[in-house]
């Protein structure tokens, strides 16, 4: 890998989980001084096999109008939907050696309506919610957060990996903030509250 695409690849990733305020967090990390984040918010490199197709080149291009000094990230729920994807983290681990990853979980069973409730919005899943259940088993598997994050620590290192809850952002977000900065080694990251809640 040459010192060119290693400047083009990120310093973090927000892994999901789906329905769990990665937009939110997302947003916010865009909004600090010296933090990029991709657009798209969530490209679904790793996961995708049609987007993955594209190839390195395009990924690279995603982060090359980070300034030189920019901590890099992107945020992609795919990347932790197992078994829908499960190329995801050798995919990773291929190209990334050492991504720092956060991880956003809530309660499985909120998780789990909300996410059956944005695909009952887009129309993909009926009015009848056991039906839905029944035939849609990664409504419960994307709630299964130990199944979902125990490769990447495998693969990366539990070190590497911090742990984040959703209702801790409306309950002390600036703490949220103190440990992601923590995490990135960017102690000077702060929650702007005037920002509001995204994706809801």
């Amino acid at each position: 890998m040459t010192a060119r695409s290693q400047d083009t690849l990120p310093d973090f990733i927000i892994l999901g989980a789906m329905k769990c305020g990665t937009s939110t967090m997302a947003a916010q990390l865009g909004a600090q001084p010296g933090l990029f984040m991709t657009d798209p918010k969530e490209p679904n490199f790793f996961s995708d096999d049609p987007v993955f197709a594209r190839g390195m080149g395009w990924y690279h291009s995603l982060f090359a109008d980070a300034a030189p000094d920019d901590l890099k990230g992107e945020a992609s729920t795919h990347y932790t939907k197992l078994p829908t994807y499960p190329e995801t983290v050798a995919r990773m681990r291929a190209m990334l050696p050492s991504p720092k990853l956060i991880y956003v979980l809530r309660d499985p069973l909120e998780r789990a309506i909300s996410h059956y409730r944005h695909e009952w919005t887009t129309g993909v899943m009926g009015n009848d919610v056991r039906a839905a259940f029944a035939a849609h088993p990664e409504l419960v598997d994307y709630s299964c957060y130990a199944m979902q994050i125990a490769p990447f620590v495998e693969a990366f290192g539990r070190d590497r990996i911090l742990l984040l809850h959703a209702d801790d952002m409306k309950r002390d977000p600036d703490g949220v903030m103190a440990r992601i900065g923590a995490h990135l080694g960017r102690p000077d990251l702060r929650w702007d509250h005037a920002l509001g809640e995204k994706n809801v």
